[in-house]
C-alpha cells in the first residue's frame, strides 16, 4: 500500500489505528488527493470517511478524537477529513474521494 500513498509507513498506520479507535467498526475511510498522486510534492492529508454514527453530535466527537490523536502521534499535518454520514446528502467530493482515493479500512 505505500507504494501508492505518499506518508511514511508510520503516518499510515498511525491513521488506520486511530480511525478504528474513533469509529464504529462498520465504517470506511479512504485517503484521497495530492498523497495518493507519486508524482505531486506536499499537499494537506485528505481523509474520506463513511460513518453509521447516528448523530452530528457523534460524528463531531469522533472526528474531534481522530484528528486529535492523530495530530498527537504524527505532529502537527495539515488533515482534511470529509466525512459522509449516509444520511440522504450527496456532495461530489464523495464521489471524487472514492473513486480516486485509496480504502484504508
Amino acid at each position: 500500500m505505500n507504494n501508492q500513498i505518499r506518508l511514511p509507513e508510520l503516518y499510515i498506520t498511525a491513521i488506520i489505528n486511530e480511525f478504528k479507535k474513533a469509529f464504529p467498526k462498520e465504517d470506511h475511510l479512504w485517503i484521497f488527493g495530492s498523497r495518493t498522486n507519486m508524482q505531486a510534492k506536499g499537499g494537506d492529508i485528505d481523509l474520506y470517511v463513511e460513518t453509521t454514527l447516528p448523530t452530528i453530535d457523534d460524528v463531531y466527537e469522533a472526528k474531534l478524537n481522530f484528528s486529535s490523536n492523530l495530530q498527537i502521534i504524527i505532529g502537527e499535518q495539515n488533515i482534511d477529513i470529509v466525512i459522509n454520514r449516509n444520511n440522504g446528502l450527496q456532495l461530489p467530493i464523495y464521489d471524487v474521494a472514492k473513486k480516486e482515493g485509496i480504502l484504508l479500512v
